[in-house]
């Protein structure tokens, strides 16, 4: 009998830890019209924890139209309290072997504390336009 006991204890703190452990995650992707990227996209992330770092990546979805090596743009940030960075970033999108689509995911930031709450504005522009992309976007994880 302690034995069962003891093995639904266990198996309840397994449950309870398991649950604690997700990875709060904010996804925002915009879709474009046609399968061209050639003008800015903006992304609006809503901030309520200003201590907790978290990590930003850019996801790129894409079809066998892509034809580059690489994609570069430029990302712009602006904060609540009205600061802006503004710099250029490179994607490196591997080419399509087959005809399904793709996405892949690109590290931007790591380990990056939004110190203000309130709303940031992220704009990701390409430098020049891009065949192929169907949908670009971030993803914000603790």
């Amino acid at each position: 009998m302690q034995s069962v006991i003891r093995n639904i204890v266990l198996l309840a703190v397994v449950v309870i830890a398991t649950a604690c452990n997700t990875t709060p995650r904010t996804v925002e992707v915009v879709d474009h019209e046609g399968s061209v990227w050639s003008s800015a996209e903006e992304i609006v992330y809503d901030n309520q924890d200003s201590l907790c770092s978290r990590d930003i990546k850019i996801v790129v979805r894409y079809d066998r139209t892509y034809k580059a090596d690489s994609i570069a743009l430029r990302v712009l940030t602006v904060a609540p309290d009205s600061m802006v960075l503004e710099e250029p970033f490179v994607l490196r999108v591997p080419r399509l072997s087959d005809l399904r689509p793709d996405e892949q995911t690109f590290l931007y930031r790591s380990n990056v504390t939004l110190r203000h709450k309130g709303e940031y504005l992220f704009r990701l522009t390409p430098e020049k336009a891009v065949e192929g992309i169907a949908s670009v976007g971030l993803i914000i994880e603790e």
